[in-house]
């Protein structure tokens, strides 16, 4: 079983990752490629490690969530916070324009957002 501050660090480390490649993905722009049965769409050359570390940093983030978030302790869920952080600080590290702005809000939002969750709604529900 794992502990509650070793959940807090893998989904700290896995919402800096999510964050790091949402940055790079709104720094480089995702493409349309349609040629045949592969049409799709992602990032161009050169964007492999923040398609990687999108899809780690998701699966890693959304599977320590639902167990830091119906927590009686708040600070676990400092972890996704820090993991915004880390994102905001990439992203307007990239770009001051108006998509990287808005990035950087909406990860500003989930970071206020997860101790707001735990607050209110993970302490009513324990498990």
């Amino acid at each position: 079983m794992i502990s509650e501050s070793q959940r807090a660090a893998v989904a700290s480390v896995g919402a800096a990752a999510l964050c790091w490649g949402v940055a790079g993905a709104v720094h480089l722009r995702f493409v349309h490629h349609s040629n045949g049965r592969h049409a799709g769409w992602s990032l161009p050359e050169g964007g492999g490690w923040y398609e990687f570390a999108m899809l780690a940093g998701f699966l890693v983030t959304m599977y320590s969530v639902s167990g830091l978030l119906r927590r009686a302790a708040w600070w676990p869920s400092l972890s996704l916070s820090f993991g915004a952080g880390i994102g905001i600080i990439t992203v307007l590290t990239l770009g001051q324009g108006t998509r990287y702005r808005v990035a950087a809000v909406v990860m500003a939002a989930v970071g206020i957002a997860s101790p707001v969750v735990n607050r209110l709604w993970g302490r009513h529900h324990p498990i």
